[in-house]
């Protein structure tokens, strides 16, 4: 048996920040496995791209900011262009909904955003009904090059030592008096002392786990991309208002928008889109961009965020299993979170525990 191979389950920002973290850790013999062609093509690759530091929860809000500062000086190698396009963000508040914001600011005094005018809003987003109730700003949020930010993962990973294995299917583990002894793939077992389980919306599939699964629960969100118009300014930050649960940027000369939405589905069905659903984008656009309520559509797409019961993010050893280990249920914060997520989770891997304050937070076996 390989004595010391860990394996890990899936090629988006979870697997690959994981193996990066392992490989700077000194760990080499690493396999990732991804049952696409290519790293990165489900949740990671289909999200808004969007660095928003300011997160409700508090260990959650701790991470993204830990990690915006990873992204905002990354190692040397990591990526040859810049990670993030600090067009800053209003996080915002529609009438009646003033006090869901001030408790963000007021549970999150670390991120630094306080309230401001919102005429400074509508100076910059003229096209914005006069309808909001407060406005906060943060400047060095914006935009996230999710490619470059994946590649150099995974880039920095196989540099060291991982290996990449594309189009092989993770089926089920495999076990032995209480440990992990590898995994059944579409290319046959494979042998490993450590599984790490990175696969996404997949990590729900609790009969891949023989016994072992936890609730986790994907929900699909869709969100589509206007045509080109000159009422855009390619460099306007991103808002997002608070309470409508609704969401814009700048994207190839049209917005990128989002309704916000959250149905429960299974891995299978949650990259198919829903008409009405879109519907939904566009009533939510009719209301606060007016000017945008007959813009075409150029592009649509559904993705998954996937969470357990108390939204918290799963990091961390199986205690039920020895050498079973989960990075999983990351909601909509996966690539946001992700150096801090990687770090985590390789030193549980490695040492079997982490010194940051909020990894006990995180740890699986508040969910058995």
């Amino acid at each position: 048996m390989n004595n010391d191979r860990i394996i890990i389950i899936g090629a988006g920002i979870a697997g690959a920040s994981t193996a990066y973290f392992l490989t700077r850790l000194g760990i080499d013999n690493i396999r990732i496995l991804e049952k696409e062609k290519l790293a990165g093509t489900h949740s990671s690759g289909l999200n808004a791209a969007i660095l928003r530091t300011m997160i409700p929860e508090p260990f959650l809000n701790r991470l993204a900011c830990e990690s915006a500062e990873f992204y905002f000086n990354p190692p040397i190698g990591f990526s040859s262009v810049p990670l993030v396009d600090k067009t800053g963000i209003y996080l915002t508040a529609s009438k009646g909904n003033e006090a869901l914001l001030q408790v963000w600011c007021d549970d999150n005094p670390q991120t630094g955003m306080k309230p401001i005018p919102v005429e400074g809003v509508y100076k910059r987003i003229p096209n914005l009904t006069r309808e909001l109730g407060m406005a906060t700003w943060k400047a060095n949020d914006g935009v996230m090059d999710i490619h470059a930010i994946l590649q150099g993962f995974m880039r920095g990973a196989v540099g060291a030592g991982a290996e990449f294995f594309a189009d092989v299917q993770f089926l089920r583990l495999r076990t032995q008096n209480g440990c992990v002894t590898g995994v059944e793939t579409s290319d046959g077992f494979m042998e490993a002392c450590k599984v790490v389980v990175a696969n996404g919306a997949w990590a729900s599939v609790a009969e891949t786990f023989v016994g072992y699964g936890l609730p986790f629960t994907p929900y699909r969100r869709h969100l589509l991309v206007t045509e080109a118009s000159p009422d855009v300014n390619l460099r306007q930050p991103v808002v997002w208002i608070a309470g409508e649960e609704f969401y814009f940027r700048p994207e190839s000369g049209g917005l990128l928008m989002c309704g916000c939405d959250a149905i429960a589905v299974s891995p299978e069905e949650g990259e198919t889109t829903d008409p009405t659903q879109l519907e939904r984008i566009a009533a939510k656009a009719t209301r606060w961009l007016p000017r945008f309520s007959d813009a075409r559509v150029v592009k649509s797409w559904a993705g998954m965020r996937t969470f357990v019961p108390d939204d918290e993010f799963v990091i961390g050893a199986d205690p039920r299993l020895r050498g079973l280990y989960w990075v999983a249920g990351l909601g909509g914060h996966g690539v946001v979170c992700a150096p801090l997520i990687g770090r985590i989770a390789a030193d549980w891997i490695a040492s079997g525990g982490s010194e940051h304050a909020a990894a006990s937070a995180f740890l699986p076996e508040r969910l058995i």
